[in-house]
């Protein structure tokens, strides 16, 4: 799978294992924080006509699932999600399609680490 910040160029695997180190054991903290800020805000999507009623709710119920399934211990980050942000928006993708997609639509990667950060 093609990492967000690839640009094509091949990364020596110890150079990505010291640099991502603990990280996705780390984010498996930071899950139920980052499906309530994206629910968040598809609810404002939904409000401004970027997200349609149905699209809001199988974006919701998609993310509740994500909860579920953190509080069961049965969504983990993999190394190759990169962070938390990604191994989300990878579930929605995967379960929605390019509904997954539309959910970091006038969201920064920034303002996603500033809410889950914050909410922890």
């Amino acid at each position: 799978m093609k990492k967000l910040w690839d640009k094509g160029v091949p990364l020596a695997q110890e150079i990505e294992n010291f640099t991502v180190g603990d990280d996705p054991q780390l984010d498996q903290q930071l899950i139920i924080y980052d499906c309530l800020g994206s629910i968040a805000h598809a609810y404002m999507l939904s409000t401004i006509g970027v997200l349609n009623p149905d699209e809001f709710k199988e974006l919701k119920q998609c993310l509740v699932t994500i909860i579920e399934q953190c509080n069961n211990k049965t969504f983990a980050i993999n190394t190759s999600d990169e962070d938390v942000h990604t191994a989300v928006e990878n579930y929605l993708s995967k379960q929605l399609g390019d509904l997954g997609k539309k959910i970091h639509t006038a969201r920064s990667r920034n303002d996603q680490v500033l809410i889950c950060v914050s909410m922890f």
